[in-house]
């Protein structure tokens, strides 16, 4: 696969070769963009266990769940 189709597919903003945009001296530019893409998808990782289960959708209780905890399609893991 050419390099730069992969980031094109995914919808990130590919580096111009050429043109006023392609020239060296935005190089530091196009490297700190890249880092904010970077950070962008990290702060949208789970951290810990709770963040885990919240994003999957995985809870956890004592007893059977009521009419009011968690969401439809939600598990529920009943601890004993």
């Amino acid at each position: 696969m050419p390099v730069g189709d992969s980031a094109k597919a995914a919808g990130y903003p590919l580096v111009p070769g050429t043109g006023e945009e392609g020239k060296r001296k935005y190089g530091a530019r196009e490297i700190n963009r890249t880092r904010d893409m970077i950070a962008d998808v990290s702060a949208k990782i789970p951290v810990g266990v709770p963040g885990y289960r919240s994003a999957v959708k995985i809870n956890a209780g004592f007893g059977m769940p009521g009419p009011t905890d968690g969401v439809e399609g939600e598990i529920w893991f009943q601890i004993q």
